[in-house]
């Protein structure tokens, strides 16, 4: 009785162990479950704000939807910045109040058409 305690025992602590080792090796979430994970997209709104940073040389425009959404994008240097007839356009002649169109990535803004 007492090998047949012991052996139900052990198969018992082993098994817990085996558990627990599976355990770690299971893959977590970083996100909430059932968040949206965004990699890109077009975002249309209006311009409230943009700014450059003197030290660094970083640029970022903060644009509100019409539905009150707003969002920063930081610009890179590749980021195209264009009017609806594909004229260029520079960081400061971007003004608050413009609607514009964003391409966006993970990084930030692919491409910003002014819609004048």
């Amino acid at each position: 009785m007492k090998k047949i305690v012991i052996v139900i025992f052990a198969l018992v602590a082993i098994s817990s162990l085996c558990y627990a080792a599976d355990v770690e090796k299971t893959p977590k979430a970083t996100e909430p479950i059932g968040a949206v994970i965004e990699t890109g997209g077009v975002f249309i709104g209006k311009i409230i704000g943009s700014a450059e940073k003197a030290t660094t040389g970083k640029k970022e425009i903060t644009v509100q939807s019409d539905t009150g959404e707003t969002r920063v994008f930081p610009f890179a240097e590749t980021t195209e910045l264009a009017d609806k007839t594909f004229n260029a356009v520079t960081f400061n002649q971007l003004k608050p109040g413009q609607g514009v169109s964003v391409k966006y990535t993970k990084e930030g803004a692919k491409s910003v058409t002014v819609q004048k």
